[in-house]
């Protein structure tokens, strides 16, 4: 056999089931997921506004993350899409992007918060739904949005605004209130 022949079937043999782990493990492309009841959830968030396509709103935790870690302080990555992204084009989706800090956080933090354009949001969902999965955080994003579609085709009423936690463990919690 051609050895040329051999080097191409060998590259194909490895690069294809190569990529489809990358997506299964790192990607989280197959992943599943979970919907469950949401339990009453409550934070305090310093998160910059922004708007149009929500997968740049990572742009604004990162931001956020890097002022927070400058003190010294914990960051719990967030994002809030304050928009349905099924009926709002693109071009007018508004978002925010930020942590989830201690409840009090010193003077001069706040202050160095607010000059940067982040505010403080006080989030609270008292019931509604809960979705988990393990996926990069663009790819969580994408396969949220059919479920949210389901459950709203099952008449479940949606309150906006659609709260995204990152864990540090590759998971991705969305949180979306219910109610009239």
């Amino acid at each position: 056999m051609n050895r040329k022949f051999i080097l191409i079937i060998a590259g194909f043999t490895i690069t294809v089931p190569g990529f489809f782990l990358f997506s299964y493990w790192y990607l989280g492309i197959f992943s599943s997921i979970e919907v469950a009841p949401l339990q009453p959830f409550v934070a305090r968030v310093y998160a910059a506004e922004h708007s149009g396509d929500y997968n740049k709103t990572g742009e604004k935790v990162v931001q956020t993350r890097r002022l927070l870690k400058s003190y010294a302080l914990p960051c719990q990555p967030v994002l809030i899409y304050h928009d349905n992204a099924i009926v709002t084009g693109k071009a007018y989706l508004k978002s925010s992007g930020g942590c989830i800090t201690d409840e009090k956080l010193p003077a001069h933090v706040e202050a160095a918060l607010r000059q940067n354009g982040m505010n403080a949001v006080s989030l609270k969902i008292p019931s509604g739904y809960q979705f988990k999965t393990y996926a990069q955080t663009a790819v969580a994003l994408r396969k949220v949005w059919p479920e949210i579609a389901r459950l709203t085709d099952k008449g479940a009423v949606l309150k906006f605004p659609l709260v995204h936690l990152v864990r540090d463990d590759g998971t991705n919690e969305f949180l979306i209130g219910t109610g009239p």
